[in-house]
């Protein structure tokens, strides 16, 4: 019998406080790609992305890691990251920025266990699941290991944050696997990011600048506000002198239908942002200043 996958993984809710008490766990927030894996126990691999895509052909290396593994049939959560040997590097793993087909720098983080021994373990309380995925891993490899749980989250907080990692997930010790959101279990505090991106268009709603139309890395990440009285005035006659074309092949729909004066000159913006969605666009993005310093 086939070990049946959620609908979609359990996913932790997004929080600017670190839930404190004996029954909360702390681990890594790794800036990488959700991860289901199924193993059969005889060296048969699958691996599924947050959407229960296939992602074998994307992940090889992973794939070959996997291989030689005889835990007994199982299902793990976790995430393959790219550990550029200072920090996991969100571009290269999340965005898929990958410049070979193989690459050494790819690692599976894994957090949580599904199945042990062809058994549902939904149910049982987080702990208990962890220990067995302790159990099942008991050795770390550069590539291959479980994350660390940890009973002080804020000095993980801080260590994190003091290295520039992602973040922090909070987990209740006896919380069951749920699908999705829909729980008060799993909460996610990460670090602010910061980039310095090229404004290429400005939005227009009834023929005045309304927004800031972002690109970073060659890709189309979304459109920023929160732009003064005194700034929409530059700009509107800036969009005048220096006017262009759409720099970029494919748009969101809602862009598509959006009134947008393309930039000849793009210019950079320093803005701040929750995190990049899984499709790249910026969450909740902030201006903070015109210039890259």
């Amino acid at each position: 019998m086939t070990m049946k996958l959620p609908s979609i993984p359990m996913a932790p809710i997004t929080s600017s406080n670190i839930p404190e008490g004996p029954e909360w766990g702390y681990q890594i927030k790794w800036d990488g790609v959700r991860t289901l894996v199924r193993l059969d126990g005889l060296g048969g691999v699958e691996i599924f992305g947050r959407r229960l895509e296939p992602r074998n052909h994307t992940f090889p290396e992973i794939v070959a890691l996997l291989e030689p593994i005889r835990v007994g049939p199982c299902i793990l959560d976790g995430e393959i990251a790219y550990f550029d040997g200072v920090r996991p590097n969100f571009q290269r793993a999340k965005l898929g920025v990958r410049k070979r087909a193989h690459d050494d720098g790819l690692i599976f983080v894994m957090f949580d266990m599904l199945n042990s021994n062809g058994k549902d373990i939904r149910k049982l309380p987080f702990k208990e699941r962890f220990e067995k995925l302790q159990a099942s891993f008991p050795e770390k490899t550069p590539q291959l290991f479980v994350t660390d749980l940890h009973s002080d989250g804020l000095t993980l907080w801080n260590w994190l944050n003091d290295r520039e990692w992602e973040g922090i997930i909070s987990k209740r010790l006896d919380s069951p696997y749920m699908e999705g959101k829909k729980h008060n279990y799993w909460f996610k505090k990460r670090k602010e990011i910061r980039i310095v991106a090229d404004v290429v268009g400005i939005k227009l709603r009834d023929g005045r600048v309304s927004s800031l139309v972002l690109r970073y890395e060659n890709r189309y990440i979304g459109h920023v506000s929160g732009l003064d009285n005194a700034s929409k005035q530059v700009l509107q006659q800036f969009m005048v002198d220096h006017s262009g074309e759409c720099p970029f092949k494919e748009l969101t729909p809602g862009m598509v239908k959006s009134d947008v004066a393309w930039l000849s000159v793009p210019f950079p913006a320093r803005v701040t942002a929750l995190e990049f969605t899984d499709s790249g666009l910026l969450r909740q993005p902030k201006l903070l200043s015109f210039g890259d310093k």
